[in-house]
């Protein structure tokens, strides 16, 4: 493994929905399953070093789109992802701080009050965070910023060094691009819940490949 590891890395967890196609289960097992591989694949890259991960939960047009039963088992797992971080012993150990960005009012209302909690609970810590984009969306977020007279939010995250997307679409979807105006993008056939440490350790090698120029 190169040491050139990056120091803010964004994954856009794409494929879940046809990942149950083809496994022939139903949406709630393969997002379940892509619920569990992301908490591995998160743990991974804070242990290698990353301090900043971002992680892109639902767009807001996914909020906005999907139907209602998806959008329950989505809200669902959101809240159960909420309540399980606060209490992670890696969590509380590596003193991962929690941050949200997006559009809350178009979730339930208990899971904005668990993700409340939850960045509550982590505010203090300073050592890694994770940022958790929810019903996300550029155009919504410079909106109320100037409503607000405020930057906005992403304006203030560190830089994304390398971006992860799974699925094999090629495209950012409206996954932060303040931040994520430099980053690498590592795209990749394998679907979300199939993703592993092995698929991850090549994305990291590829990136310790590039040149980065930054303009220049």
């Amino acid at each position: 493994m190169s040491n050139k590891i990056p120091n803010h890395v964004g994954i856009i967890p794409d494929g879940n929905r046809r990942w149950a196609k083809k496994n022939h289960v139903d949406y709630a097992e393969a997002y379940i399953r892509g619920y569990k591989t992301l908490r591995y694949i998160l743990k991974k890259l804070l242990s290698l070093g990353v301090r900043y991960v971002s992680v892109y939960v639902m767009s807001r047009d996914n909020c906005l789109k999907r139907d209602k039963l998806e959008l329950d088992v989505l809200n669902e797992l959101a809240l159960r992802g909420f309540k399980e971080l606060r209490d992670d012993p890696f969590v509380i150990n590596n003193e991962v701080s929690i941050r949200v960005l997006g559009d809350l009012a178009l979730v339930k209302e208990k899971v904005r009050s668990e993700a409340e909690k939850t960045i509550d609970a982590t505010g203090s810590y300073n050592k890694r965070t994770l940022y958790i984009a929810i019903c996300y969306g550029v155009r919504w977020e410079i909106k109320e910023a100037v409503k607000k007279g405020n930057l906005p939010y992403s304006l203030l995250i560190p830089p994304i060094d390398l971006v992860i997307r799974t699925g094999g679409r090629r495209r950012l979807s409206d996954f932060l691009p303040i931040p994520a105006s430099y980053a690498e993008l590592y795209f990749t056939e394998i679907l979300w819940p199939d993703f592993n440490e092995e698929e991850l350790i090549k994305a990291i090698k590829w990136f310790s490949r590039q040149e980065r120029l930054f303009g220049r």
